[in-house]
């Protein structure tokens, strides 16, 4: 159950780049969709919070929740130790915020410049664990396609 999903080509062009502000909700959609791959409705993107992650007591970086029904947790890292060790809290973190919240999909984004050692540290870990379902996402990118997120326009 649930789904890992590892993309280790090119970033996304300079051109297509991803952002989040009040104003730009095109850089969101582009990312769920072409980054992530998930095909909402377009309702879905009608709604867009972002947050800063959790704090010390968190391992992302920052969440994203779209129409009320998809929470999006982004990690920045390149520690494969890290990883290991804190991936599946932050797998329960976000499944347990999706279900209080009641929402409809979580999706964990990894963001590391070593997309190939650490996706095969996190879909091992993933596959081992027992606590998901078929809601529960994870996503291994490169740092580029995240690198805008967060950056207002200006």
């Amino acid at each position: 159950m649930g789904h890992l999903f590892l993309r280790s080509g090119p970033a996304i062009p300079p051109d297509r780049s991803v952002g989040i502000s009040m104003t730009n909700d095109k850089g969101i959609i582009n990312f769920v969709r072409h980054t992530l791959g998930c095909t909402c409705p377009d309702e879905v993107f009608d709604q867009i919070e972002c947050r800063d992650g959790g704090g010390r007591t968190s391992t992302y970086t920052q969440s994203i929740t779209l129409g009320g029904r998809l929470l999006i947790y982004i990690w920045k890292t390149n520690d494969p130790s890290l990883v290991e060790a804190e991936l599946p809290a932050m797998l329960a973190a976000g499944k347990n915020e999706r279900d209080r919240r009641g929402l409809n999909r979580f999706r964990a984004v990894i963001a590391t410049d070593d997309v190939d050692r650490i996706g095969s540290i996190a879909k091992q870990l993933f596959r081992d664990l027992s606590d998901k379902d078929e809601k529960v996402h994870l996503h291994v990118v490169n740092m580029h396609d995240v690198a805008n997120l967060g950056k207002q326009d200006v």
